[in-house]
């Protein structure tokens, strides 16, 4: 096909891959990992009014657990920078979220498309493309206000570039693949796993490579060495989030989620990709190219990766960093099949990739508009450094009241009860679909006045004369 027919195609399914994404783009982020959108959220909003405050501003700031907003050990705060600007200049939704990341992630469907292309070939780059846009994860992953988008776009556009680098004579230097490279693993820690892939594609065979590759390393590692050591630093040792996961859920956890990770790993990709790419890494045997043993060490990268971190941590964007190794393998089987019988077949089987992805996704896309609701309610009827303490772990209501405070991680009624006492709060939410129980429940009413939708002031006892003064508490309300 001309150049001109390939442009057409490759626009087709950028425009295919955004409007797979634009579902639910209106969404609060109260949807499927409403957690950590809500968490990164978060971030960009005490980094309003302090955006040319460096390095302070990088350093992420959440509104749990205190009094005032805690400083923890995160990945680099690309997204919550970005956004924090956005919001400044065009006014505060969490659409603007969604925008970026979408936007990232059509960013993303560019870069393996290239890197498809220049290594295999220009069919394998627009299959690759067009399947990495249909894949579940990947559609759902590329409209998240969460740093997957992010650290996908800068982590596939490293391997693009070394490549570039590697192949181009116009390239006269690596050190812009490095530093995208580095913006990668800040961006979020997993893509470490990419780094060596990167070496093997820029500079296998070494020959007389050494000092290229010494430059290049130092560039990629550096950046991610000096701020995880500063960020590390910067947190009390309760908030290492980064570390924490490292150490306790993958190095000193013995428990395996198999049922889990087969469940994630067959709804995230589905069986049509995952045959594909089998079949496209047993064709690499006969892969004439320096790129081969990349593909190699990235296969079995990413099959260890799985094994010891995926099946360890039952969450199914853990998976994503594996999504575009999936997509060129899958392209590179169906280019084993002859030009027009493969390119028919391979349309068919992005038409079923496509009928199993809407599916498989739809429960990811729905909230609840209770959270909303009380924190609206919240927001208008109390004072602003009011603090809030949560009934539950889910922090959602934190970001849409506007207010820091304390949540409650226990279910026993007694304990629960206790450490609620001990809180310095203002008022208690009783957040949808609680797992607190009901004698839990019963000693709240019984002690405090509930004075919003699910929402007790913890300053007005029944002991105290202020609840028997209507008068007085509905001057508090107003």
């Amino acid at each position: 096909m001309g150049r001109g027919i390939n442009r057409l195609l490759l626009a087709g399914i950028l425009l295919m891959a955004l409007g797979l994404r634009l579902r639910g783009i209106t969404n609060p982020l109260l949807d499927d990992q409403a957690w950590r959108q809500a968490d990164t959220a978060s971030m960009a909003t005490h980094m309003l009014g302090h955006l040319l405050d460096f390095p302070k501003v990088f350093l992420p700031q959440l509104n749990y657990d205190g009094v005032t907003p805690q400083h923890v050990e995160l990945e680099f705060p690309f997204l919550p920078y970005v956004l924090a600007w956005t919001w400044t200049i065009f006014g505060w939704t969490d659409l603007w979220g969604r925008i970026w990341s979408v936007s990232l992630a059509l960013f993303t469907v560019l870069g393996i498309y290239d890197l498809g292309r220049r290594i295999f070939s220009e069919r394998v780059g627009l299959f690759a493309a067009a399947i990495y846009s249909l894949m579940p994860l990947s559609i759902y992953y590329g409209r998240v206000v969460m740093p997957e988008p992010m650290a996908q776009a800068w982590s596939i556009w490293a391997l693009a570039m070394v490549w570039r680098w590697r192949t181009s004579p116009k390239e006269t230097g690596s050190w812009q693949a490095g530093l995208i490279m580095a913006g990668a693993i800040l961006a979020k820690l997993p893509q470490l796993m990419l780094f060596p892939v990167a070496l093997l594609l820029g500079f296998w065979p070494l020959q007389e490579r050494v000092g290229q590759i010494i430059r290049y390393s130092l560039i990629v590692l550096i950046p991610p060495m000096v701020y995880y050591v500063w960020v590390h630093f910067n947190v009390d040792s309760s908030s290492q989030f980064v570390s924490g996961i490292l150490t306790e859920q993958v190095a000193g956890s013995a428990k395996i989620n198999w049922e889990v990770l087969e469940k994630n790993i067959k709804g995230g990709f589905t069986d049509i990709v995952l045959f594909l790419s089998g079949l496209g890494l047993l064709r690499l045997c006969f892969f004439r190219s320096p790129a081969r043993l990349a593909f190699w060490a990235w296969g079995g990268i990413s099959i260890l990766y799985i094994g010891i971190v995926c099946a360890r941590i039952p969450l199914d964007y853990y998976l994503v960093p594996v999504l575009p190794l999936v997509a060129l393998l899958s392209a590179y089987a169906i280019d084993g099949i002859a030009y027009l019988p493969g390119t028919v077949i391979g349309s068919v089987l992005l038409a079923l990739i496509y009928k199993g992805s809407y599916s498989d996704l739809t429960p990811k896309y729905q909230w609840n508009q209770e959270y909303l609701s009380q924190a609206q309610w919240i927001e208008d009827h109390t004072d602003i450094s009011s603090v809030l303490v949560l009934s539950d772990p889910p922090p959602m209501t934190f970001y849409y009241a506007r207010r820091v405070g304390f949540r409650l991680n226990t279910v026993d009624d007694q304990a629960s009860f206790n450490l609620l006492q001990q809180f310095p709060g203002d008022y208690l939410v009783r957040l949808p679909q609680s797992a607190q129980n009901e004698k839990f429940w019963r000693n709240v009413q019984d002690r405090y006045s509930e004075i919003g939708p699910g929402i007790f002031d913890l300053k007005i006892t029944e002991a105290s004369p202020l609840l028997k003064d209507t008068e007085v508490l509905g001057k508090r309300i107003e």
